[in-house]
């Protein structure tokens, strides 16, 4: 038959005391409590450790078929049917089985990591499977004696199957077929089915989850800002070179394929079927409306105990029992009927470890009117939860001084709760409500609200135009290492903007000394320190602005040393002047080059030669090698006739 959580009266002194003597526990004699005066036996029981307890439990079921379901779990399935269900799961094993499911042991709770089956075992005697559960996950603990059985291949079906939310009469299916070496349920089998990632961003952009609509709304918006970024960048580029089609095909290309996407996403998330996060979790809804649980196993069988004694205290309750033997006087001192249950509590037990909760559920099945107090482990000090029934009370008045008890013992704690109730009224009604039942299903808001609130904006704005740049970026990274990769260094293209810039720059130093101090011009570069003022009196372009930039540095670098060698680099005149002549085939011979450039091989060379960017194209500088900054090397040779030129060329302007 099913098990109760934690049978009580003379039950739980079976369970707890001739149960295990038969077993041969070091407990003491039965006979002696039989004998002993009424009047001597503690007001609170002893706490039995976790494999004293569960091995009463155990050997009060049938022998060799024994699975004690904990009345305590959460979830939708009822303890009788789960009990069931892990009968079905492990009598095809064929050998005796002992099976426990319960929140109070493994991860998360007051028991800890603590393994109890091997003492179980040594308590029962009995060969066979010994297994603990949780209601739902699983597997905690798992021993096999006496029986040809893998316990690691049972570990290993129930990792590699991911039961998180499965319950445990269905894991127990997996386990079984671990133990014995058979394939799991075929439902089990397929949860890895191999396309992990695209199983699961399918499933975060899914519309019926939580932040699914946000999620696409925010991708979509991503993909679109970078589709109308790129092609702007792409239109931008060949419109400089004077193709204006192109670029409009480009953009209107961009802007037809994101209005699509938009369309088509947002179209699919507010007509998906409603499911998944939307659909309120059941559990949730239990919360809200009397018993405020799902299961009522534990919270029927304290309502049962506390209906012959004020106070309960759960067997294993983790708590220190210190004072506990004088707490029943104490309520029953109060100016109201007061019951207590000292409990322990986990996130996974059937009030999800919360003790108003429990409270209110313990209220609502009992049959005695009065104030409901439930105190049980917190994360520093007990915490307790109130409720009442048949009597009016606010229920904000009675959760507040509950929250704030912080009593180190739950003796301490009652004590605290039964002196605050004093300060509060209780007139006879059915009002009360507990402050978390007036709570919302925690449902996701309108799908086409959040799909362009929850990310679309900041995709297409931000996070698209940042990822449009990251791709720009990469791509001019990967040319440039491309053409390293090649032991080539891509030569500067600069504009008329970057060119006049450099050009009024070093053109002012050199009219401020002919204007100042034109004694220190060398006599041999005035003519060209005036060349190249006249040049920029008449806004010049191009390979002009180079020029009269050049041999500006020539002049000013024949002011600080006459004897200086101011002979351009022929790969770039902008470079550092020339420190060698090389012979070049790419570049027409023995040229002069700077110390960096003459370290280079030729064709390496011939990548660096600067360009000058003019109508959206660039070219060499050298591309026209008959100009006279170029046959006379910007005034480095003959330069009386590059003045001589550049005077005549001036009269024609």
């Amino acid at each position: 038959m099913p098990i109760p959580h934690r049978a009580g009266g003379p039950l739980r002194a079976l369970l707890l005391t001739v149960a295990p003597a038969l077993l041969l526990l070091s407990a003491p004699a039965p006979g002696a409590a039989d004998t002993a005066d009424a009047a001597d036996a503690p007001a609170v029981d002893p706490q039995p450790t976790y494999a004293e307890y569960f091995a009463g439990l155990l050997a009060a079921e049938p022998e060799g078929t024994a699975v004690v379901v904990d009345g305590a779990i959460g979830g939708a399935v009822p303890p009788e049917e789960m009990e069931r269900g892990l009968h079905e799961a492990f009598e095809p094993l064929g050998v005796p089985y002992h099976v426990v499911v319960t929140p109070y042991l493994g991860v998360g709770s007051d028991a800890g990591m603590g393994e109890i089956m091997p003492a179980v075992h040594d308590r029962l005697g009995a060969d066979g499977v010994y297994a603990v559960l949780p209601a739902t996950g699983g597997l905690t603990e798992l021993r096999v004696y006496g029986a040809d059985l893998s316990v690691d291949g049972a570990w290993d079906a129930v990792h590699d199957a991911e039961l998180h939310d499965v319950p445990a009469h269905e894991a127990a299916r997996v386990l079984v077929a671990g133990l014995t070496g058979a394939e799991p349920p075929a439902e089990f089998a397929e949860r890895d089915d191999g396309d992990g990632f695209l199983a699961g961003f399918r499933a975060d952009i899914d519309p019926t989850r939580y932040n699914g609509p946000e999620n696409l709304g925010f991708l979509v918006g991503t993909v679109g800002g970078a589709l109308l970024v790129g092609a702007g960048w792409i239109a931008w580029r060949r419109a400089r070179r004077g193709r204006l089609l192109v670029p409009a095909v480009v953009v209107l290309a961009a802007l037809s394929a994101t209005g699509a996407l938009v369309t088509a996403t947002y179209t699919h998330t507010v007509n998906a079927p409603v499911g998944g996060h939307e659909v309120a979790d059941p559990e949730e809804l239990v919360r809200l409306e009397p018993p405020y649980v799902v299961s009522t196993g534990r919270v029927e069988h304290i309502a049962a105990a506390l209906a012959e004694d004020p106070l309960y205290v759960d067997p294993i309750m983790p708590l220190t029992r210190e004072g506990l033997e004088d707490v029943p006087a104490l309520l029953t001192g109060a100016p109201v009927p007061v019951f207590a249950a000292a409990v322990p509590l986990h996130h996974e037990d059937e009030a999800g470890g919360d003790p108003e909760v429990l409270a209110a559920a313990l209220a609502s099945v009992a049959e005695e009117d009065g104030v409901y107090l439930v105190v049980g482990p917190g994360v520093d000090t007990p915490h307790v939860g109130a409720a009442a029934r048949g009597l009016e009370v606010d229920s904000y008045a009675l959760w507040f001084p509950m929250t704030f008890n912080e009593e180190p013992t739950p003796a301490a704690a009652l004590e605290t709760a039964v002196a605050d109730l004093s300060e509060l009224e209780f007139p006879p009604g059915d009002g009360y409500r507990p402050l978390f039942a007036d709570d919302e299903a925690n449902l996701p808001g309108p799908r086409a609200e959040r799909y362009w609130s929850g990310g679309f904006f900041g995709g297409l704005f931000l996070a698209g135009p940042l990822a449009a740049a990251a791709v720009v970026a990469a791509y001019h990274l990967a040319v440039f290492l491309l053409a390293l990769s090649r032991n080539r260094v891509p030569g500067v293209a600069l504009n008329d903007r970057a060119l006049r810039r450099l050009a009024v720059r070093e053109a002012d130093r050199v009219r401020a000394l002919v204007e100042k101090e034109p004694d220190r011009i060398p006599g041999e570069f005035m003519p060209q320190a005036e060349a190249a003022l006249m040049v920029m009196d008449r806004d010049p372009r191009g390979l002009d602005l180079l020029g009269a930039a050049v041999l500006s540095r020539r002049v000013l670098a024949a002011v600080q040393d006459p004897d200086t060698d101011t002979v351009p680099c022929t790969v770039d005149p902008l470079h550092p002047f020339a420190a060698e002549q090389v012979k070049s085939r790419r570049l027409g011979g023995r040229v002069p080059l700077c110390a960096e450039c003459a370290r280079l091989d030729d064709s390496a060379r011939a990548g660096r030669v600067l360009r000058l960017r003019t109508g959206g194209t660039a070219h060499s500088y050298r591309a026209k090698p008959e100009d006279p900054w170029i046959r006379h090397s910007f005034g480095a040779h003959l330069p009386r006739r590059l003045v001589d030129q550049l005077f005549e060329e001036n009269r024609v302007h």
